[in-house]
């Protein structure tokens, strides 16, 4: 079942369809070192270039053991549906069969090729000249949370514990952020062990069944995640985000200025108080020990476009104005 959510989110994405052997082979130069991204226990992935020009990373998954394609057909079909603007979407596959018994030898997953690195890279990069500003920082924040609904939602039965890192958050040319790394059950059938992260779109799940609060678990990690966006600095365990997210907190219930001391050098001049304060106090709540009082998608999704619509709002307002940027009619517009 495809929901309208899935229908909407798929537009501007090409038609998702089968790849021969031959364009798969093209479109890497006969899978030339070059174009080796990287490997893990899935399997190499390449950047190719098709025939129209655009840009793709193409998974090589071997087989270990022998599969007929029918034994794929599901999986391909579930693959093929999960297509969203915010997600690493899969554009169409190959199948590389056996000459003497047409068993599977490999499968090509090909998706889109998303140029602009990692989300963490624009925010915790000190070495970078890039640096998103606090309306692109709630921009990215919206994206994950709409991919997120959609993993949720947009498709019956949903995919659930995808155990999302800020690292698993690409950004397009348009800085358009997009999920990378989700569960499917594609690869567990293949004898495979995930290690790591991928960038392939896939991770390895033993269910694709939602488990008990297992929506929360991703409510959770879109927290950590909103937490690396306010704080601009990675958080490393789970220790760190309760540490932050009692800091987070505390400043809920200081002045102004408090609460400005705590974020981000790079947008703390420039985000609206009103502003800030949504988007902490509904990180403060992703982040709750008790996955049943974490709040909804939904719940979550409405504060962070309240938190873009305040800041937009004052954005337009101070086109002209000046003075402190905690002042709804007045301060200076960043870029």
């Amino acid at each position: 079942y495809i929901s309208q959510t899935k229908k909407l989110g798929a537009v501007g994405l090409p038609t998702y369809r089968s790849f021969s052997l031959e364009e798969i082979e093209a479109a890497t130069n006969y899978f030339d070192t070059v174009s080796l991204m990287g490997e893990d226990s899935y399997g190499k992935m390449y950047r190719g270039q098709l025939k129209n020009g655009s840009v793709v990373a193409i998974r090589c998954v071997e087989m270990k053991k022998k599969y007929s394609t029918q034994n794929f057909v599901n999986h391909i079909e579930l693959i093929s549906k999960l297509r969203h603007r915010h997600l690493v979407s899969a554009i169409g596959h190959c199948f590389e069969c056996s000459l003497d018994d047409s068993s599977v030898n490999k499968v090509f997953l090909v998706f889109e090729y998303v140029p602009n690195g990692t989300l963490r890279n624009w925010i915790c990069d000190e070495n970078a000249r890039k640096c998103l500003n606090w309306t692109q920082r709630i921009g990215a924040a919206i994206g994950v949370a709409k991919g997120i609904q959609f993993l949720h939602t947009g498709i019956v039965p949903g995919v659930y514990s995808n155990d999302l890192k800020i690292e698993d958050v690409l950004l397009d040319q348009n800085l358009v952020a997009k999920i990378s790394s989700y569960h499917l059950p594609l690869l567990s059938n293949m004898g495979k062990v995930r290690h790591g992260n991928s960038s392939s779109g896939l991770k390895h799940s033993s269910n694709n069944k939602s488990v008990k609060h297992g929506d929360k678990s991703d409510i959770y990690d879109l927290g950590v995640i909103l937490l690396e966006l306010i704080l601009g600095r990675q958080i490393r365990t789970a220790n760190d985000a309760d540490a932050f997210r009692d800091l987070l907190q505390a400043s809920l219930g200081a002045d102004e200025e408090g609460r400005r001391n705590v974020v981000d050098t790079a947008i703390r001049k420039a985000c609206l108080d009103q502003s800030l304060k949504t988007m902490m106090e509904i990180c403060v709540r992703c982040l709750v020990k008790e996955a049943e009082d974490r709040p909804s998608i939904e719940d979550v999704l409405w504060n962070l476009q309240f938190a873009s619509q305040v800041q937009d709002a004052w954005r337009g307002d101070s086109q002209s104005s000046e003075g402190s940027p905690g002042s709804e009619s007045g301060g200076l517009p960043f870029h």
